[in-house]
């Protein structure tokens, strides 16, 4: 039986997780890791690495779905960065021909969004 949406996962950021998450991915950009640096961006201070959204999305999909989510078309786009401190929650909704995927922040900005299309759902 197909669910009706993904299981939903959060995660708290913060500057310890961001580093950790640096040395996982060995992308040490100041923009993710030096408050001073980041403070002279647009973005006015430092930003989780986008993956790290990817990230949690599909370990939702892996929740969600198990080993049948192996064969999966995920097509996404990064819409907002999410600054370190923010928390992030991953999730997604049934559609016709799929489902409607999304990580937002707890004030319901969307940071990414995008389509899933599983080829043999649970």
């Amino acid at each position: 039986m197909t669910p009706s949406a993904l299981k939903q996962l959060s995660l708290q950021s913060d500057p310890a997780l961001t580093a950790a998450y640096a040395n996982l991915a060995h992308d040490f950009n100041p923009l993710h890791l030096d408050q001073d640096f980041a403070s002279q961006t647009p973005f006015g201070g430092p930003i989780v690495h986008g993956s790290m959204s990817l990230v949690l999305l599909l370990n939702a999909i892996e929740v969600t779905f198990g080993a049948a989510a192996t064969q999966q078309d995920l097509d996404i786009r990064f819409t907002a960065p999410v600054r370190v401190g923010e928390r992030i929650t991953a999730g997604g909704d049934r559609t016709d021909d799929g489902f409607s995927v999304w990580v937002r922040t707890d004030d319901g900005k969307d940071v990414l969004s995008g389509t899933l299309r599983i080829a043999s759902p649970a």
